[in-house]
């Protein structure tokens, strides 16, 4: 049955088509609703596409990068030598952080500082407050880590990937 074949018009609405000239409402009959309800497809609900299935999250992405993101700010602060990054980083990352951590200690020294000064006692302390990693592919995670020292806190974010068997960083920025 359609939804209009049940709805009769109103007592005077036929009285008041005749006077006005107006067409006057025509019933549906139910042989045509029958056969509109016949002719009617249904089509079923759509169900919403199966998520895809997340890869796990190792547990050594998330130390490997609070190690990272603690040694990085540790050798811009002069209190780590680079060196011991050498196996966590790759080649292009190091190389970026053994720019700054130079970069910042020539700034320091040009300003008659010694390598003690209050400017370097920044990145002694550091504190790591949160680490968020999210999985690009089961061998590449990204990551983004909140890390506060003494006067302020910083930002890091990272790009872990398994190459040779081994977790290391192949992007770090530091904000």
């Amino acid at each position: 049955m359609s939804p209009l074949s049940h709805v009769r018009p109103a007592s005077g609405a036929t009285e008041l088509a005749r006077v006005s000239g107006a067409p006057r409402p025509v019933p549906v009959s139910a042989a045509v609703s029958a056969a509109r309800e016949q002719t009617a497809t249904v089509l079923p609900l759509a169900r919403p596409p199966a998520p895809s299935p997340v890869p796990e999250i190792p547990p050594e992405v998330e130390a490997a990068a609070r190690r990272v993101a603690r040694g990085a700010l540790e050798v811009l602060g002069g209190t780590r030598p680079l060196q011991q990054m050498s196996r966590l980083l790759d080649a292009r990352s190091y190389e970026r952080l053994q720019l700054r951590s130079n970069l910042i200690r020539s700034i320091h020294e040009s300003h008659g500082g010694a390598a003690t000064g209050n400017a370097l006692r920044l990145h002694r302390n550091v504190i790591i407050r949160s680490v968020r990693i999210c999985p690009i592919t089961p061998n590449i995670f990204e990551g983004s880590v909140v890390a506060a020292e003494q006067k302020r806190a910083r930002a890091i974010a990272l790009r872990i990937e398994r190459l040779r068997g081994q977790w290391r960083v192949t992007e770090l920025q530091i904000g």
